[in-house]
């Protein structure tokens, strides 16, 4: 049995990369519990009405058949930062920061060769170096847990998703490639 992953950044000015991993049964049950029933008119929850946060946030509570996890990884903010600093074009660094990034899921288990990727639009670069196709359920439901915990009247802590600090690795891994030119 295959699993299915899902990556999703719906707001790059978040910075925040919502994961889900789970086997394609899974997958479908954790979309029909929240969006055939509650409805969400976006994948970017900072934006949805109260109500429709309120029925996620319970059908998360509640739990849902997948892992997952929001990786604070802030790919622009690190491309801004490093191409003012250095003189380098903000494309570069990108490529740079989400190479790195794939290579830390794979590292840490978050995804293996045997896994169906699927990215939505904002991550579709990373399709230039993981297999992966773009839309789909998975990466629907990636997108609302990348901006669940930006909702700011939320205790992330209440909620079974892993949040993963990874910006200072990132910056460190693209400014160290920038130094050693």
């Amino acid at each position: 049995m295959y699993r299915v992953v899902g990556l999703a950044m719906p707001r790059w000015d978040l910075g925040t990369v919502g994961y889900v991993v789970g086997s394609p049964s899974d997958i479908d049950k954790a979309f029909t519990e929240l969006y055939l029933r509650c409805y969400p008119t976006t994948n970017d929850m900072t934006r949805e009405m109260s109500g429709k946060i309120s029925c996620i946030i319970a059908s998360i509570r509640r739990g849902l058949p997948v892992s997952s996890a929001v990786f604070l990884l802030d790919p622009y903010g690190i491309a801004n930062e490093v191409g003012t600093r250095y003189g380098i074009k903000r494309d570069i660094i990108l490529n740079w920061v989400y190479s790195w990034f794939i290579n830390y899921l794979r590292s840490d288990g978050f995804i293996a060769d045997t896994d169906v990727v699927f990215l939505d639009q904002e991550l579709s670069a990373l399709s230039q170096v993981i297999k992966a196709s773009i839309g789909g359920s998975a990466s629907a439901i990636a997108g609302i847990m990348a901006t669940i915990i930006m909702v700011k009247r939320i205790n992330t802590g209440e909620l079974p998703i892993r949040v993963i600090d990874v910006r200072d690795r990132a910056f460190k891994h693209v400014e160290d490639l920038v130094t050693n030119r």
